[in-house]
């Protein structure tokens, strides 16, 4: 840097920060275009500090220059003035007058050591602070730190891809095209986020764009032809052959070895020996039919929900084919809760009425005979929910059952009454909605939350906060939701939140091939800890309660995960399901599905929830007695509280 960075510190200062586009520092600085300047002056004594940025973004270096000896300042300041006023157009006053008067002056900015960041030691630490500054539009820091995880680890691609986006929206295209290269060579291979995202709109036009996303497209198809190759997605074949049945067997059994979240149960269940016993099996399958149900059943062993084996969409009336009747387990029994038969109709058979038997069998020893073997389920909550709701008698089309039931509308008389199964396709619907609000006399809104797996969930949400800020009180309702991303669910948490709170805490499976050598194989790695921030212009400060239980399933755990580390209300109802997850699907050959859970989620502090359900904060179950009276018992149970919280 010349004599300039040699000399010895004095002891006035003059501090500039130059957090722009600056390329050198002084006599070796060509340009600079400083965002924001740090100073204080004294007589004839200066310290001249510059940080710069370099590709035209906002990375600080670490460049400090020194003048010391105050009889040196005067051979200086024409120097730096010149240089400064040629760089900075909008304070050529304000610094002429600093150095011609010479004199202490009350120019103070924040001090400059907020300005100086601390990294965190990991990429990804670094990159959710990224996250987090971006969130709070500061696009300076958040480059900082997305510049800083890629220089940790230069597989970060997502860290390359954020900068990426930075650079774009600020008109930087040269350090745009830069960083998508970097992302590009730490194979990303999602080209949707390139290709399709607005983020890159201002790019479009420039000749690089069209030859950077040919290069994405064909990393990306590169990428699918070798984790699912032709081999795997081939059409539909109503007859496998022996070679296949035993590839696709080996394909969910080295998927599920090297990519399960849960590598415990693996060596408890002695996987590998699992796929010994289970190749006769499959090689003596007669058909398609005993062949998938071969594969389903040595996958539910895992019990874990997001663990699962699926036929092919030709083959659907094979196996999931049900009577037009939905069914409930309450208290114990098999309650009708909809008849769509017509036959049942005719016989008087009516919700609200018990199913005793099936062909002759106590009914839920049926269920556990016929149809739990194949089923995927973490817990006994959840696999009622899957017996008794979601697949009650499911098998073959138009096959005939001989239902033994007891009709509660005629002082408990028995009836026997046949019932055949219907086409996937016609089943009967639940007619659960997505969302529903409801604003009951007493002042309590009630917000139905069936799904989170559109984004338009929480959306009517916001759409209804009007509505909803005014209720005195509020009810949560995700029962029967079933999942889908956890974003959905947090945007609406964040109206009810006081402050940021946290999410599930995430941790994978961390397989390195280098690490067998040291017999180290299952290592784990735990995400960073995932802050939300509230909403900041919509609060709802009413009291709120969150109704869940054995259908809550997935992202609507997680959901419930961040409602209970919110503190902001109870949750009232039974276990949730105890599975939530990141599922990674594959296909199998002759059009057969199957997905692999990879990622396991816990509370904050560690404590577990897979596989054992989230325990609510007062428990509360439907009664026979309010199912047939239409009362929702869980749902008066959460409006006494709230009513109690009210008074």
């Amino acid at each position: 840097m010349s004599k300039l960075c040699s000399l010895s510190q004095p002891k006035g200062l003059v501090r500039v920060m130059a957090k722009g586009a600056v390329r050198q520092c002084l006599f070796e600085i060509k340009k600079l275009s400083p965002r924001t300047f740090f100073y204080r002056c004294g007589v004839f004594q200066f310290k001249f500090q510059l940080i710069v940025h370099i590709e035209r973004y906002n990375y600080l270096l670490h460049h400090i220059c020194f003048l010391s000896s105050p009889a040196l300042v005067p051979l200086y300041i024409p120097t730096v003035t010149n240089f400064i006023l040629m760089q900075i157009k909008l304070l050529p006053v304000l610094l002429m007058s600093c150095i011609i008067v010479a004199m202490p002056l009350p120019i103070f900015a924040a001090d400059i050591q907020k300005a100086e960041l601390q990294f965190a030691h990991t990429a990804a630490e670094n990159e959710v602070l990224g996250l987090n500054a971006a969130q709070k539009n500061d696009m300076t820091t958040a480059q900082l730190y997305f510049s800083k995880a890629y220089e940790i680890d230069p597989s970060m691609f997502t860290s390359a891809r954020f900068a990426a986006v930075i650079a774009a929206e600020t008109g930087q295209t040269d350090a745009a095209f830069a960083w998508l290269e970097r992302a590009y060579q730490a194979k990303m291979t999602n080209v949707n986020q390139i290709r399709n995202s607005k983020n890159f709109e201002k790019l479009h036009a420039d000749p690089r764009w069209a030859p950077l996303v040919k290069k994405f497209e064909a990393a990306e198809q590169a990428e699918k032809e070798f984790w699912n190759g032709k081999q795997w997605t081939g059409s539909y074949k109503a007859k496998l052959s022996e070679d296949e049945r035993v590839a696709g067997l080996s394909k969910v059994w080295s998927e599920i070895k090297f990519n399960f979240a849960f590598p415990e149960k693996l060596q408890s269940l002695q996987w590998d020996q699992l796929y010994l016993q289970y190749l006769p099996k499959v090689r003596a399958a007669k058909d398609n039919v005993a062949y998938y149900q071969t594969l389903m059943e040595m996958v539910a062993l895992l019990k874990d929900g997001h663990t699962n084996v699926y036929p092919p969409d030709e083959e659907l009336d094979m196996f999931y084919a049900k009577p037009k009747i939905l069914t409930e387990l309450v208290e114990g029994k098999v309650i009708l809760r909809q008849v769509g038969d017509a036959q049942l109709q005719k016989a008087g058979i009516s919700a609200g009425d018990e199913v005793l038997a099936v062909n002759g069998l106590p009914v839920r020893l049926y269920m556990e005979k016929n149809i739990a073997p194949f089923v995927s389920s973490p817990t006994p909550q959840d696999m009622d929910v899957r017996l008794y709701q979601y697949g009650f008698l499911i098998g073959k089309a138009g096959e005939s059952l001989t239902l033994t039931l007891t009709l509660q509308k005629q002082s408990g008389e028995t009836v026997t009454q046949a019932v055949k199964r219907a086409p996937y396709k016609d089943r009967l619907s639940s007619g659960d909605a997505n969302y529903e609000l409801v604003m009951r006399d007493d002042g309590i809104a009630v917000v139905t939350l069936g799904s989170f797996g559109n984004f338009e969930v929480a959306k009517a949400f916001i759409d209804d906060f009007s509505k909803i800020s005014s209720a005195k009180a509020l009810i949560l309702d995700v029962r029967a939701n079933g999942g889908g991303s956890g974003n959905v669910g947090f945007e609406i948490l964040r109206t009810l939140a006081n402050g940021s709170f946290t999410a599930a805490r995430a941790t994978v499976r961390n397989y390195r091939a280098a690490s067998r050598i040291h017999n180290n194989v299952n290592k784990e790695y735990t995400y960073p800890q995932l802050t939300i921030s509230p909403n900041p212009t919509l609060h709802f400060n009413g009291p709120v309660v969150v109704l869940a239980g054995g259908q809550t399933f997935s992202a609507a755990e997680d959901f419930v995960v961040a409602f209970k580390n919110m503190k902001r209300g109870k949750v009232i109802g039974g276990l949730t399901a105890g599975s939530t997850g990141q599922p990674l699907g594959f296909t199998l050959p002759g059009g057969g599905e199957a997905r692999v859970c990879t990622k396991n989620d816990s509370f904050p502090d560690g404590t577990a929830f897979v596989g054992t359900g989230i325990v609510p904060d007062i428990s509360s179950f439907q009664t026979l007695k309010d199912l047939r009276q239409k009362t929702d018992t869980v749902l008066e149970r959460a409006v006494a509280e709230l009513t109690a919280q009210m008074k």
